[in-house]
């Protein structure tokens, strides 16, 4: 019986946390977190109210070209996380994505080893509003 509780410790391990962190998995010691990457002004703005959702893509792009910094807004632990390598994350800005990299919590900032589109960004603005019943 002890044999069959140490295999499956590990199993039991992984699964409470996966339990009481979703969106933020560790995988190899490397944090996979998901969310939006937006630009640090709008993103902030909008946190600063409770919102953690996506911004306008093409806002934001203008906005990190005007120099404001990359951010993920991570919508599971309600707060912004600034990307350290900010090259890495350019061509996907205004999507929702996970991205798997090294996280430092006391900073705030993530590091990206790798990203991976799960949806596409869009403004707001072309959603039809929702017709009231």
């Amino acid at each position: 019986m002890r044999g069959f509780l140490g295999r499956l410790f590990p199993l039991l391990l992984v699964i409470a946390g996966i339990v009481l962190a979703p969106g933020q998995i560790t995988a190899g010691g490397k944090s996979v977190v998901r969310g939006w990457l937006s630009d640090e002004s709008c993103a902030g703005g909008r946190a600063s109210s409770g919102t953690y959702t996506g911004t306008n893509p093409d806002c934001a792009k203008k906005c990190v070209h005007q120099g404001k910094k990359i951010v993920l807004v991570d919508p599971d632990h309600k707060r912004l996380l600034t990307i350290a390598n900010q090259d890495a994350a350019r061509e996907r800005l205004g999507d929702y994505v996970e991205i798997k990299g090294d996280l430092d919590e006391s900073a705030r900032s993530l590091r990206i080893d790798s990203m991976k589109l799960l949806e596409k960004g869009r403004a707001m603005c072309d959603v039809p509003a929702k017709k009231k019943s």
